[in-house]
């Protein structure tokens, strides 16, 4: 490229360079395209004074940016292999530490240099995997195998979607979804085994944690999209497990100096003494159909709506095939609610985490969370509440920005799971 990032004209002698462009130069543009008015072109964009390149340039960043995403920001230029002095750990170890069979495979990197005797300190290891192997320690996976209708109906939505544009399409998709988190499951570490990041690897038997501290589960559902985080609802919440372990006073017995009219006063006040019955928002870790209509639903709408008087463009409900969506019939609170608010919707395959961008911030949550302790149902919810104010917009983007990719890898990969560095 002709340029190193500076605000200079371009000249023989730079071109002959081919000097890459900085950081700040490709995240000055980007910033640029992404928040233009309708009256800015590309070409009017590129001849700002602080970005000065060409239109073919910008072209080629954008494409770039569709394909792989985040890293579109960096230099790409490689530093050669012959600097630096040569390294301490032999290929072979490494290798050998690769391996799945290995028992330190799944051994953190300071069990590994004691083990091996390496004269390295644990983080030189992390470095050697890094930069030599492309390797890092990678959670171990707990999911369930795709069926093969679901494969079926994954590259379909691939094949359908894989040349929509983020600009164009993806920036106008408003992504929902529900997620539970458990404080038990949150206060326990993650176990972690060491593997490159193209390696397929299946979890055949499940890690037990502790039982300890609190232990209630929180559902909450929330949306996101390219421009606008939404608002978390919380639903079908617990009581504080004090409150729920109240002791019940017994049914009263008549004794035998108690008239029939003393005795109905005293099943009365026993019956008055009673707590009242709690309102059932939802079974289990579901929510009902009839909650989702009346609470969670309209807060979409009602977002919806103000994004599209804002950007002056139609904008697109993503939702999963959950029954409380009202996505199976055509006769339910749910959809006539959507019918009425004239919500174009877009069809999401079952079993697809990987394609809603809402779920890679549900895993930066829980994993801010982990290890965290708490004693009420409110410092919980607290937690949960104070890590969605704290996850930025930029990290959303960064995960539609997949969402192309996402889809082009649907129809090479047969439909199978799709993993990045990010989500």
């Amino acid at each position: 490229m002709p340029s190193n990032g500076n605000c200079e004209p371009h000249t023989p002698e730079r071109a002959l360079k081919r000097t890459e462009y900085n950081t700040v130069k490709k995240s000055r543009f980007f910033d640029a395209f992404d928040h233009k008015s309708n009256d800015d072109s590309l070409a009017k964009i590129c001849k700002r004074p602080d970005i000065n390149i060409p239109p073919s340039t910008a072209r080629t960043w954008l494409r770039k940016r569709e394909i792989i995403g985040s890293p579109a920001y960096r230099r790409t230029r490689k530093i050669s292999t012959r600097l630096g002095r040569k390294y301490i750990v032999p290929t072979a170890v490494l290798d050998d530490l690769l391996r799945k069979d290995n028992p330190l495979n799944t051994k953190p990197y300071s069990t590994q240099v004691k083990e091996l005797h390496l004269p390295i300190k644990p983080r030189t290891l992390q470095h050697n995997f890094a930069i030599r192997k492309g390797a890092r320690r990678y959670k171990k996976p707990r999911i369930k195998a795709i069926s093969q209708k679901n494969h079926v109906e994954r590259v379909k939505y691939g094949e359908e979607h894989k040349d929509k544009t983020v600009c164009r399409f993806w920036k106008y998709v408003y992504f929902t979804d529900e997620a539970h988190f458990n404080s038990r499951d949150l206060a326990s570490k993650d176990e972690y085994m060491l593997r490159q990041p193209d390696g397929q690897v299946r979890l055949s038997n499940f890690n037990e944690a502790p039982q300890q501290g609190l232990n209630i589960t929180l559902h909450v559902a929330a949306g996101i999209c390219y421009d606008h985080k939404g608002e978390i609802t919380f639903y079908n919440d617990p009581m504080d497990p004090g409150e729920v372990k109240q002791r019940k006073a017994p049914y009263p017995h008549k004794s035998s100096v108690e008239t029939e009219a003393q005795y109905r006063q005293k099943v009365e006040d026993w019956r008055a003494s009673q707590p009242h019955p709690l309102e059932v928002k939802g079974g289990g870790n579901s929510m009902t159909q009839k909650h989702y209509a009346e609470h969670v639903l309209p807060k979409h709408i009602e977002t919806i709506k103000r994004l599209e008087e804002r950007h002056k463009h139609h904008y697109i409900l993503q939702e999963d095939n959950d029954g409380s969506h009202g996505t199976r019939s055509l006769q339910n609170p749910c959809r006539r609610l959507k019918i009425n608010a004239n919500l174009e919707l877009l069809l999401h395959p079952a079993q697809s985490p990987d394609l809603n961008p809402i779920e890679g911030i549900w895993e930066i949550i829980k994993q801010r969370l982990r290890g965290g302790r708490w004693a009420t149902v409110e410092e919980f919810k607290e937690a949960i509440l104070r890590e969605w104010r704290h996850i930025t917009q930029d990290e959303i983007r960064r995960r539609i920005r997949e969402m192309p990719w996402r889809c082009r890898k649907l129809c090479i990969n047969n439909g199978d799971r799709i993993r990045s560095n990010l989500w």
